[in-house]
């Protein structure tokens, strides 16, 4: 069978639940923050102010669940190329 995906997408699609259990992390990070006002705010070793930290896990979570939802696209329409080369071939 033909692959035409990229590598990166290969990757994507494989790992894409990862995406998902990290972006619910961060997400979860940066609204406990937003909660809790007295909290040690570093992030691998740097000090961040309070909003500057809310806003990378915020950023981040953003990025991350953009891309499950972008590889799980791209699986559901290699799912969909697979079963349409398979209807193609039967008839």
């Amino acid at each position: 069978m033909d692959d035409r995906r990229t590598r990166s997408e290969r990757f994507g699609t494989k790992w894409r639940w990862l995406y998902l259990v990290g972006g619910i992390f961060y997400l979860a990070n940066g609204i406990s923050s937003l909660i809790k006002p007295r909290e040690v705010y570093d992030y691998l070793g740097f000090d961040f102010n309070r909003w500057a930290y809310i806003g990378l896990h915020l950023i981040v979570a953003f990025l991350l669940l953009r891309l499950f939802i972008k590889n799980q696209k791209l699986l559901r329409q290699q799912i969909k190329d697979e079963v349409m080369n398979r209807q193609h071939k039967e008839n």
